[in-house]
């Protein structure tokens, strides 16, 4: 018996592919993970199978039609890319893990997979690290010559070798996506079809461990012990680990913002309006970043929310 659902997600999973060879690329690559999400938590292990390998199938199907079967297996190939931490997000869901353990699980799954696709590269010939500096300078190439000229050749190379370094960062930034984006589109879509799926506690209850407090101080110290000028693993290490810390002090200034508003009776809009002008000041103003962490550091370390409830 065919199951209307599992056949329009399946449809869905179809038209994401396709929509990977479009101008609406970036859209069809973050949500990809969702219909296959779906699939796993809605049918039992052989008929996710079937639905799935036909989807592929269909997408390979209909570009051999228009003569670039090609492009079939290279989005049957990105699938089959992102099956893994579905399998791993969809488990989880199935024992009802909180919210935490899915994106954590996803998380790591889809990190410890890149990981492994860099070292298969690495094994076959190819150097992640030395196609980045030709991928970046080739991309400056494209810049006017006037532009080029006014760049110091040593700044060039340090842009470079900043971004080889921040690799790890970029590479779980990437997979912390994915997991926040599949969990919550992929729950919303489960719970309205007899799913219970656990969400995340509400953004003004949300309050980092204070352990964090002191891998953020311990990484501060470091960090003038062992500067980027030594080239050391531990530089390296930290060059990454402090953004990372960073990152998570700031959402936890997010949350303060939506303790603030509950404690005070503001209007439901006003934290959002706050979230929104921060995220978008950050790229632009540094020390907005450098702001938002210490008031996320204060709160963490501080009594200041009992404080506040108190008066």
């Amino acid at each position: 018996m065919v199951n209307k659902q599992a056949l329009l997600w399946s449809l869905i999973l179809v038209v994401l592919l396709l929509l990977i060879f479009t101008p609406l690329v970036m859209v069809a690559i973050s949500v990809a993970m969702i219909p296959v999400v779906y699939l796993f938590v809605k049918l039992e292990p052989k008929r996710f199978v079937v639905y799935y390998v036909l989807s592929l199938l269909v997408v390979y199907a209909l570009t051999a039609a228009f003569g670039a079967g090609i492009l079939g297996t290279v989005a049957a190939i990105f699938s089959l890319f992102l099956l893994i931490p579905s399998i791993v997000m969809g488990v989880l869901y199935r024992k009802k893990a909180a919210a935490r353990s899915v994106i954590t699980g996803g998380t790591v799954a889809f990190l410890a997979q890149m990981l492994l696709f860099l070292l298969l590269l690495t094994l076959f010939g190819v150097h992640v690290t030395d196609e980045m500096r030709v991928f970046v300078r080739s991309s400056l190439d494209t810049f006017p010559a006037e532009f080029q000229q006014m760049l110091p050749a040593n700044l060039i190379d340090q842009v470079i070798e900043m971004m080889i370094q921040l690799l790890p960062l970029y590479l779980i930034g990437l997979s912390l996506y994915y997991s926040v984006i599949t969990h919550w589109l992929a729950r919303k879509a489960l719970n309205r079809n007899g799913e219970s799926i656990p969400g995340m506690k509400p953004a003004k209850e949300w309050m980092l461990p204070r352990s964090f407090v002191w891998y953020y101080l311990i990484a501060l110290v470091l960090s003038f012990i062992f500067t980027e000028a030594n080239g050391s693993m531990i530089a390296m290490v930290l060059l990454n680990v402090i953004p990372l810390l960073m990152f998570a002090f700031a959402i936890q200034a997010f949350g303060f913002f939506f303790f603030v508003a509950d404690a005070r009776g503001w209007a439901k809009a006003v934290p959002y309006v706050i979230v929104v002008v921060s995220m978008l000041l950050m790229p632009f103003l540094p020390g907005f970043m450098q702001l938002l962490t210490l008031l996320g550091l204060f709160d963490v370390a501080f009594p200041i929310r009992g404080r506040l409830k108190k008066s």
